[in-house]
């Protein structure tokens, strides 16, 4: 019997595993990828354009509110001249590069190391911590606003199947500006504080509506 070829698993890393990594700004990685964005990451990507989270979603954004679009030739709908022009908002994913971020319950979390593009110039190492790598990286703020979306956006689908009357609409969800212009909330010039403002909006939105079901 012909032996099974061999499944090769990823490598996966915790925070404190050796792991370095030099981008050389090739940008062959910023091609043929489904970007996803959550509400944080369309906040800063606004917040790094100038301009609106509804502008960001209107010309950036796929119609699901999640995907960034590409261009014809599959790159990055900010990939222009081989260079990222949203570096100061680049989204979680582009910072984590060539990691992977996989988590469960209970904070269990594991990196996946990536097979890199055949033509990168970035440079692998072991001088230093994927710890190192991550804060080297700016994602901290990034995790921590993925985990607080990721809560709301679950108790949203646990009210959307609650039995009773239909409630209100809820703030919209991926438009941080639209949702505080619409409660008229004014915008603060921060963009950690806005999306502060946007999370409060949609707590007390669900708080209605679960307080309402009891």
């Amino acid at each position: 019997m012909a032996e099974s070829p061999a499944i090769e698993l990823p490598v996966l890393r915790r925070r404190e595993d050796p792991f370095a990594y030099a981008c050389h700004g090739c940008g062959r990685c910023c091609h043929h990828k489904a970007i996803r964005v959550n509400p944080y990451e369309v906040a800063r990507l606004a917040d790094a354009l100038g301009t609106t989270t509804t502008d960001v979603l209107d010309r950036h954004v796929m119609p699901d509110g999640a995907t960034l679009r590409q261009q014809r030739s599959g790159a990055c709908v900010f990939l222009k001249d081989g260079r990222c022009t949203v570096h100061a908002g680049r989204p979680l994913v582009c910072r984590l590069y060539p990691l992977g971020w996989v988590t469960g319950r209970g904070g269990a979390e594991a990196f996946v190391e990536r097979a890199p593009h055949p033509e990168t110039e970035g440079v692998y190492g072991g001088d230093g911590a994927v710890a190192d790598y991550l804060a080297s990286q700016g994602t901290a703020p990034y995790e921590h606003a993925a985990a607080r979306y990721a809560a709301v956006h679950d108790r949203l689908a646990a009210a959307a199947e609650r039995d009773g009357p239909d409630p209100a609409p809820p703030p919209p969800l991926t438009d941080v500006d639209r949702a505080l212009a619409e409660a008229g909330e004014p915008a603060p010039d921060d963009v950690e504080d806005r999306v502060a403002v946007h999370l409060d909006l949609l707590r007390q939105w669900l708080g209605g509506v679960e307080a309402s079901a009891d």
